[in-house]
């Protein structure tokens, strides 16, 4: 029992020395609990709402930025239809607001209203869909910039590639513009915007990378223009892994998932599956991503009648494996 006690406090210390930080989540009956070590996360407002980012560690760096409307599901209860139908609904400029505003920071509050972003669709009831990371302090931003035809080559020695930022195409007339007629380099608003994604799927989560900047791996934005692949990238210290630390399926108060369900279903407060724990380690443990329904069928019934709810605490870390 000594020897197990400090071993828990060996991998404690270890997990705080790497600014591992735990992650409650609770899912009620019925619903998915999904857990994520990714490092970006994703912030939803609705139109009027106050959207929050917060790094406990390191720094803001926002990834993308839309105040607009690109489904007709988010932010729609009790809208009429005519405020709602316009999906494609989009500011170009929400980005650039989010990142002066943001970037760099520990903390930033924005409001999702239209005199910040101004109005990409007036009459449509909108919300800022905004993705971010939090880079750790020593993290160096590291930009490549590529001309087409040759191959980017990314990296990061024991650390692990996350891309930022990338384009294939053509943002100014100077960049890989060395012995091509004016006719190629003229179009400086050529951008293919799904090249984050290809760099991302590539890169991200090893230590090393090669990308061919062309259009068969791209695709073309701008037939005829010469372009250039330019990506922006971190090195981070760990690759990121669930470690499921608590779990319990049952009812341990009379508040949690309690909205519109009737006093016997939520009074039974003493109700815990003691295999919780076991199911979430065998399902979630060592992945960067995992889903789990919130039912009987997955942890057994612990207490029937009862409305139940699943609470997990879990940290994202370094590979277990790293440790020792």
């Amino acid at each position: 029992m000594q020897q197990e006690r400090l071993s828990l406090i060996f991998l404690l210390v270890i997990l705080c020395w790497r600014g591992v930080k735990a992650v409650d989540l609770t899912a009620c009956e019925g619903e998915t609990a999904q857990l994520t070590c990714d490092l970006t996360s994703q912030v939803i407002a609705c139109d009027s709402d106050i959207a929050s980012l917060h790094c406990d560690q390191g720094h803001i760096k926002v990834l993308s930025a839309n105040y607009g409307r690109t489904n007709s599901a988010t932010c729609s209860g009790g809208k009429p239809a005519n405020q709602i139908s316009n999906v494609q609904c989009t500011q170009d400029s929400s980005l650039n607001v989010l990142a002066s505003r943001c970037d760099g920071r520990k903390d930033c509050s924005i409001p999702a209203i239209s005199t910040v972003f101004g109005d990409p669709c007036v009459g449509t009831y909108k919300y800022l869909n905004v993705s971010y990371i939090c880079i750790p302090s020593s993290a160096i931003i590291q930009k490549r910039t590529t001309c087409e035809g040759d191959t980017v080559s990314i990296n990061c020695n024991n650390r692990f590639i996350k891309v930022l930022s990338a384009n294939y195409g053509r943002t100014n007339s100077a960049t890989c513009s060395t012995g091509k007629p004016s006719n190629q380099i003229s179009n400086v608003q050529c951008t293919q915007s799904s090249s984050l994604s290809v760099l991302a799927n590539r890169c991200d989560g090893i230590h090393a990378c090669s990308v061919y900047a062309s259009s068969t791996v791209f695709g073309d934005p701008c037939s005829y223009i010469f372009k250039y692949l330019n990506v922006s990238y971190i090195c981070h210290p760990n690759n990121q892994f669930i470690k499921v630390s608590a779990a319990n399926f049952g009812r341990t108060n009379g508040t949690t998932c309690s909205t519109g369900k009737p006093a016997d279903q939520i009074s039974n407060v003493q109700c815990s599956q003691s295999s919780s724990l076991s199911v979430l380690n065998t399902q979630c443990d060592g992945l960067k991503d995992c889903s789990v329904p919130a039912s009987s069928t997955v942890f057994g019934d612990p207490c029937l009648g009862t409305y139940k709810y699943l609470n997990v605490s879990y940290t994202c870390g370094p590979d277990p494996s790293s440790l020792t």
